[in-house]
Order: C-alpha cells, then sequence, then structure tokens
C-alpha cells in the first residue's frame, strides 16, 4: 500500500515539474521578445534636429488625454507603436515612476487636438525622461 502512494506521489511531482517547465518557458520568450522590441525601439529614440520631435517606440492602444494626468478626460487613442512627441510636461505621478508625460497627435481623436501620454507608455530611458529638454525636446 505505501509502495502505491509512493508511485503516486513521485509520478505527480514529475507531472507537476513537466508542467511548470512548459508554463514558465512561453512567459520567459515573451519576456524575452518583448525585451527585444524595447531595446530596438529605445535605440530609435530620440530629439530629431530636423523638426525638433521626439521620435520613438510606445505602447499601442496608449489613450491621450486633454493634460498630463490620469485623471483627466480621454481625447484619443496612440495605436501606432512608433510616434512623434511635439514636446513633454510635468504632470501626474504615473507607472514609470516620475512625473513626465509627452503630448502627441493621436491616431484617433474625438476632437483633432493633440493629447498627453505618461512617459511610461513611451519607450524613453529613465535619463531622458529626468530632463526631456536637456536632450532637445521643448516643454510644452
Amino acid at each position: 500500500m505505501i509502495g502505491k502512494h509512493v508511485k503516486a506521489a513521485a509520478a505527480s511531482i514529475t507531472l507537476t515539474t513537466a508542467l511548470a517547465g512548459v508554463l514558465v518557458a512561453p512567459s520567459a520568450r515573451a519576456a524575452t521578445s518583448a525585451l527585444a522590441t524595447t531595446t530596438s525601439a529605445a535605440a530609435e529614440c530620440g530629439v530629431r534636429a530636423h523638426d525638433g520631435r521626439l521620435w520613438c517606440g510606445n505602447s499601442g492602444s496608449a489613450p491621450t488625454r486633454v493634460e498630463p494626468f490620469h485623471e483627466s478626460p480621454i481625447t484619443g487613442l496612440l495605436q501606432s507603436t512608433f510616434s512623434y512627441f511635439t514636446c513633454w510636461s510635468p504632470g501626474g505621478l504615473h507607472g514609470g515612476g516620475n512625473t513626465t508625460w509627452y503630448r502627441t497627435v493621436p491616431d484617433w481623436s474625438s476632437d483633432g487636438r493633440e493629447g498627453y501620454v505618461p512617459a511610461d507608455w513611451v519607450f524613453t530611458p529613465s535619463w531622458f525622461d529626468a530632463d526631456p529638454s536637456k536632450y532637445g525636446l521643448r516643454r510644452c
């Protein structure tokens, strides 16, 4: 009787270990892919001298807001994943741990106006977010 319990327990542990490997592996691959995408977008991220705009990769489906605060009404949606940003403004604290927001023309807008996106939706490095004006982007 004890032998059956030991065999069942061993089979259970083997199955659990195998499933854990299957369940963890896709997450690791997804994280690596996301990092590669973020890294390549960040490599292309910068203020272009010819127009003074920040051109950078960003998260798709980012809502744009009237003012640089999460509580501000949504005016549009930035659906593209590489966009330009016309200026920056301090605003509300966001998931990136800072208060930098970037203004852009959304791909879809209820009123045709530019809107603000928090810096954590734009693939800028934290040192850039600390003072975008230092790197050529004007303050709004």
